[in-house]
């Protein structure tokens, strides 16, 4: 099953508990398939994977009755990398595109951790247009990032935390790099934000959990932890993936899936971004 689609809903705190209890139902009685409810307390948020088609109705019949809400459907099919997006308000579905990725889209990871649990460092990122986009988190600051060039030349931007807005920059020659603040800072077009935003969410989803997530969210992972002993950070890998899938290497733990022709890029950003931090 590799679509996903993740739905959120804005509005009214009041509005939103009433919106949930309606469109769950729905769901429920649709059967549109499993779904996590990853809500917070200004909007709701639900990851499906659907067993048939995008699981609009129940949302679009919720709207009816919730014409206030504003509800956003993003949804990616992995295996046939094609990902979408669309806008329901007051009972219809307002807005919707859908987009086709090329082979080179797929996305990259590179992960490294102590053996004391810590995410020391991790990249996430794909190819987008003639560019590398995409997310960088250590245990105590994230980024999105945007690589333009090649190993011996090319032009690395950041932002600072997951701001709408390029934030610091590196110019890479092989006489060096010539690092940058911007000021202004510069605005990310909102299709090239959604494409890191893109990114950023599906790692976050299965490689991280965060300190400031609810507890009923985090509960076993917390837990996890301090069983292992491990302390909590504001970035967290997951414990099936320290147990699982990283592998011990030069007195740490590491997952890549970058080829030789793309592992300048995790190498780029741990010697500018993350030296920087």
């Amino acid at each position: 099953m590799s679509l996903v689609a993740t739905i959120t809903v804005s509005g009214d705190p009041r509005l939103l508990r009433e919106y949930r209890d309606e469109v769950n139902r729905l769901l429920d009685e649709e059967g549109c398939g499993p779904y996590r409810e990853l809500h917070t307390p200004d909007r709701l948020e639900y990851e499906i994977r659907p067993r048939e088609g995008i699981p609009f109705p129940p949302f679009v019949s919720a709207s009816q009755v919730f014409p206030e809400a504003t509800i956003e459907v993003q949804w990616r099919e992995v295996e046939l990398g094609r990902t979408g997006r669309a806008i329901i308000r007051n009972g219809v579905l307002a807005e919707q595109a859908a987009q086709t990725h090329a082979p080179g889209g797929a996305i990259l990871h590179e992960v490294h951790a102590g053996t004391d649990g810590a995410l020391r460092f991790a990249v996430s990122c794909a190819r987008w247009r003639e560019s590398w986009h995409g997310y960088v988190v250590a245990s105590d600051e994230h980024a999105f990032f945007r690589v333009i060039g090649s190993a011996q030349s090319c032009e690395l931007s950041a932002s600072d935390g997951v701001e709408a807005e390029w934030a610091e920059r590196w110019k890479v020659t092989p006489d060096g790099a010539v690092y940058a603040e911007l000021a202004p800072r510069e605005p990310i077009p909102e299709d090239e934000l959604r494409e890191l935003d893109r990114v950023a969410q599906e790692f976050s989803r299965e490689w991280v959990w965060f300190e400031e997530s609810p507890l009923e969210e985090t509960a076993v992972e917390r837990q996890r932890f301090a069983a292992c002993g491990y302390p909590v950070r504001a970035a967290n890998l997951r414990s099936e993936k320290l147990g699982k899938v990283l592998r011990p290497e030069n007195g740490g733990l590491v997952f890549g899936s970058f080829g030789e022709d793309a592992r300048w890029i995790p190498e780029l950003l741990r010697r500018s971004w993350s030296r920087s931090g």
